[in-house]
């Protein structure tokens, strides 16, 4: 299999899973929590959070497909950034649900 192939595998799945665990340990929180502090941040706060995490991702894919040939371990990293990336626009969407 290409080393593009391997590593876009490795970077959605790693994604999907990092995406799944924010929402889960969102969500469990969320129960638990009678004030949620982190939601009376200024909106602002949320959408250059959202901005960073969409360079991070963004940056992150562009890199992954400008070094195509590389072996997947040395597109780890880069598969992580995307992975966070997503994390992060993940919990300031779903902390737009509650503003």
């Amino acid at each position: 299999m290409k080393n593009i192939v391997k590593t876009i595998y490795f970077t959605v799945g790693l994604s999907f899973f990092t995406v799944a665990l924010v929402v889960s340990t969102q969500l469990r929180a969320e129960e638990s929590l009678s004030l949620k502090c982190s939601y009376l941040d200024p909106i602002t706060i949320d959408v250059l959070a959202l901005l960073a995490a969409l360079f991070l991702a963004g940056e992150g894919i562009y890199r992954i497909y400008e070094h195509k040939n590389y072996s997947l371990p040395r597109q780890a990293t880069r598969a992580i950034r995307v992975a966070f990336g997503c994390a992060i626009i993940t919990l300031h969407i779903m902390q737009f649900w509650y503003k």
